[in-house]
């Protein structure tokens, strides 16, 4: 194989793909104020209590014939009292089971406007005597930002990014809510927006300029990004700005302890994604026998976080591992030390190995793996959603190589995304998906729809992925009372207990967790890919990534 020579490109992507998370079913009262003791119709009493089946007018209803349930009745210790109907929990049974179904148990959804599952949200009164309270929250309206990275620069160098129009689709929640829903309790909800460069000589000052413009700027109380944000830029935006900021990305346990609780990831930490690998893998038997190697990226953060997520835990066990750093020279296009480190590997006989590079170096260096003997069968690899290895886009291109492909084929993914699902031929998108993408489709300006079908995972994912954050800003708000301050949205989006993510798989926010997922599957890697619907690359063959959909609870 020959070297591979990339340009500098500064990208770790870590999308959430497929599936989306919105919309519920409503549980009903019709306006009044507790709604529990009233009888199936009144007409003009003061407070309702006492009236019989039909009233027209009395003022308290003691004369009423026949059917009275008030004070009278209470007199006589052999009169029954009609039966209260309680509202039961509003749980959604979800049809997948096992643990999709145990974890709905725990989700009373109740009436509240942004945790239904049939619906993005739900019309509700605005609050009365509504006042300016904090920066970014007038009697109004409350400001939010937007932070997209401009992936569509990748293409160039042969790094496609088919995942629609993230602006658009951020548009189109927010102004559904406002039009729609009644904003927050009344207040309106302005969205900020500012774009963030993925290549350049400069991609953290532009991060971190993206989050001034969206904090000292625009004030806005909540931050929310779904096309890969990392870095100093996010300590800028929860530890600097103290400003809520919910991603899509997997985020160091440094960052997110240093966060007070204001940085939300729809995935785990980067420490737990290797660690509920290690995990599983040690529990399951597989590395038994293995002789293992592991060759990590000296991006900031991301050597110490290989080191205590996997390297220590399989020491630990008893492995003997081998670990090179491979050095990135300040960027990440990691290729210093590479045909060293293969060697080491070679040496030591290495055949089960851990994939934690990145989109661009994961590639060069499965291929100097190649170029130094390696052969199909010779070694199992192993991945996370480090570095964003569970996403086809990410992965596909260590096939840009046919040999490469050949020898990463069968590589066994451990983590909690459902990468591939829509190629089970039993797949039928789950409620959100579905209405997520179809809300989308009928309010988008530029006329955009996707269908799973069609595009496979990423632009319908897409879509998915920022309908589920939309509606976890919005339940924060708006369980953060009639008047909140900051300090309120900041306690309440803390506490919202079980969340929707895209899949509709378990996930939950409470102090000291705020990363969202709750479960893992095992993925394989297959190339080259027959299945129906496979991912398709700008050369080469086509790549698939599969769940064996053996959900199980996280091993925390």
């Amino acid at each position: 194989m020959h070297n591979l020579r990339f340009r500098w490109l500064a990208i770790l992507l870590a999308f959430t793909f497929f599936a989306a998370a919105c919309g519920g079913e409503t549980t009903g009262d019709s306006g009044d104020d507790d709604g529990d003791d009233a009888p199936e119709t009144t007409t003009g009493d003061d407070d309702g209590d006492d009236a019989p089946e039909t009233t027209t007018g009395d003022d308290d209803g003691d004369d009423a014939p026949e059917t009275t349930a008030g004070d009278d009745a209470s007199d006589d210790p052999d009169s029954e009292m009609p039966e209260q109907e309680e509202a039961g929990p509003n749980i959604y049974e979800d049809p997948r089971g096992g643990i999709f179904a145990e974890f709905q148990q725990g989700f009373d959804r109740g009436d509240h406007p942004f945790a239904q599952h049939d619906v993005f949200c739900v019309r509700h009164d605005p609050a009365p005597n509504r006042v300016d309270t904090d920066d970014g929250i007038t009697a109004d309206s409350i400001k939010v930002g937007h932070i997209r990275s401009r992936l569509e620069d990748l293409t160039g160098l042969g790094f496609a990014v088919p995942v629609g129009d993230p602006k658009e689709i951020f548009e189109v929640y927010i102004d559904y809510i406002n039009s729609e829903c009644g904003g927050i309790r009344g207040r309106m909800l302005d969205l900020g927006y500012a774009e963030a460069e993925v290549l350049g000589s400069d991609v953290d000052g532009s991060r971190n300029a993206a989050c001034l413009a969206m904090t000292e700027d625009h004030q806005s109380v909540i931050v929310m990004n779904s096309t890969g944000f990392q870095g100093t830029a996010n300590l800028c935006l929860v530890e600097e700005q103290e400003t809520i900021f919910i991603s899509t990305q997997g985020q160091t346990e440094e960052f997110m302890a240093r966060s007070n609780d204001l940085l939300l990831s729809l995935s785990p930490t980067l420490e737990e994604s290797l660690r509920f690998m290690v995990v599983d893998l040690l529990n399951s038997g597989e590395l038994d026998g293995l002789t293992l190697g592991v060759a990590a990226p000296n991006t900031p953060g991301q050597v110490e976080a290989v080191e205590e997520g996997l390297v220590i835990p399989l020491r630990d066990a008893g492995f003997e591992v081998v670990f090179d750093v491979i050095d990135c020279g300040g960027g990440t296009i990691c290729f210093g030390g590479v045909a060293e480190s293969v060697t080491n590997m070679v040496n030591a006989g290495v055949n089960g190995f851990f994939n934690v590079l990145n989109v661009v170096s994961a590639p060069g260096y499965i291929g100097e793996m190649v170029n130094q003997g390696y052969e199909p069968g010779d070694v199992r690899f192993f991945a996370s959603d480090f570095n964003s290895q569970t996403s086809e886009l990410v992965s596909g291109q260590i096939a840009n190589n046919v040999e490469a492909g050949n020898l990463y084929n069968g590589a066994t993914i451990i983590d909690f995304r459902t990468t591939g699902e829509y190629r089970d031929p039993d797949y039928v998108p789950n409620a959100m998906a579905d209405n997520c993408n179809r809300l989308y489709g009928e309010h988008s300006p530029s006329g955009a729809s996707h269908d799973w079908r069609t595009l496979g995972d990423s632009a319908y994912g897409m879509v998915g992925s920022v309908c589920g954050i939309v509606r976890i800003m919005a339940r924060g708000l708006y369980d953060a009372g009639d008047n909140p301050t900051i300090a309120d949205v900041r306690e309440a989006i803390v506490n919202l207990g079980p969340v929707d993510n895209n899949a509709m798989s378990p996930a939950s926010l409470r102090p000291g967790k705020t990363q969202m997922a709750d479960s893992i599957q095992t993925l394989d890697f297959s190339f080259p890919c027959d299945q129906v619907l496979p991912f398709v690359r700008r050369s080469g063959d086509p790549i698939c990534i599969t769940g064996r959909n053996d959900f199980r609870a996280a091993p925390r």
